[in-house]
């Protein structure tokens, strides 16, 4: 199994947000779960990668041609793509992997998991989306999820569907037990 793991080039504030990226690489490496990540050796990416290779983990990597132009590579990972868009990247991001998890991170990470969640919601594919909800990192942007519920903008099948825990062996259960509900437009 492949995951896609998305997260921050930064570190964040606090090192929960490292210990807990460590954590979660060694759970995945337990379980025989390869990583699929954004192929940078910065921050939280950096050290999801790095972590996972040590414990011989198979870490698969996609950047842009450009952003490996800028030295921001992880060259010592299992195997790299190189593609020339971002839209390219997160393609082959979801191609490649078996379930989506968010780490922290700013616009990159929002962006990456929530293409696939709208892709999960027309029914382009039926695997997991999570929030690693790291010090509750999430929790303002889920309560303003179901707020568009509230709102009429999003079905609430499309917020239950998320699995959003701190909980890395809860995280990796529900993985292994996950439902897609009915796209968007079936009946």
């Amino acid at each position: 199994m492949n995951v896609a793991i998305y997260c921050g080039s930064a570190f964040g504030n606090g090192d929960i947000y490292q210990e807990m990226t460590i954590k979660l690489a060694h759970k995945l490496a337990s379980e025989n779960i390869n990583i699929v990540y954004g192929g940078s050796k910065q921050g939280l990416m950096g050290i999801i990668s790095n972590e996972s290779l040590k414990l011989n983990n198979k870490v698969i990597g996609v950047i842009t041609y450009d952003l490996a132009g800028k030295e921001l590579e992880n060259t010592n990972i299992t195997t790299i793509y190189k593609v020339h868009t971002i839209s390219e990247r997160k393609t082959k991001m979801e191609e490649l992997s078996d379930a989506f998890i968010a780490l922290p991170g700013g616009y990159g990470t929002f962006d990456e998991i929530f293409d696939v969640i709208s892709s999960a919601q027309i029914g382009y594919h039926q695997k997991p989306s999570i929030f690693f909800n790291i010090n509750g990192y999430y929790d303002k942007l889920i309560d303003f999820l179901y707020s568009c519920v509230e709102n009429g903008f999003i079905a609430k099948r499309f917020v239950d569907m998320l699995i959003v825990s701190d909980d890395i062996d809860e995280i990796i259960e529900k993985i292994k037990k996950y439902e897609a509900p009915k796209a968007k437009w079936e009946k």
